[in-house]
């Protein structure tokens, strides 16, 4: 584009890069909470996953959701939320 003397559009890149590294870093850090071991007992494992592991995975599902309403459907591999809660 730049040889025909064309600006190109980069705002949908950047964005979706963005949101690939927040759904990265979000991924690394469930990985590591998830990965905890050798709690005492099962109330401390259970606080762990409560503390822990469950921000984490809301960390991966926002940046996921953000990427899903940003990639257009047929590029979507996985099912949609919309299309989990309504089947067709």
């Amino acid at each position: 584009m730049k040889t025909a003397g064309l600006v190109p559009d980069t705002v949908v890149l950047k964005q979706v890069t963005e949101l690939i590294g927040k759904l990265q870093g979000a991924l690394a850090s469930l990985a590591t909470a998830a990965g905890h071991h050798g709690a005492e007992n099962a109330l401390a494992e259970a606080k762990h996953f409560c503390g822990e592991v469950l921000p984490a995975m809301a960390k991966v599902r926002e940046a996921s959701d953000a990427l899903e309403g940003v990639v257009e459907d047929d590029l979507w591999p996985l099912p949609t939320y919309q299309e989990i809660l309504f089947i067709k």
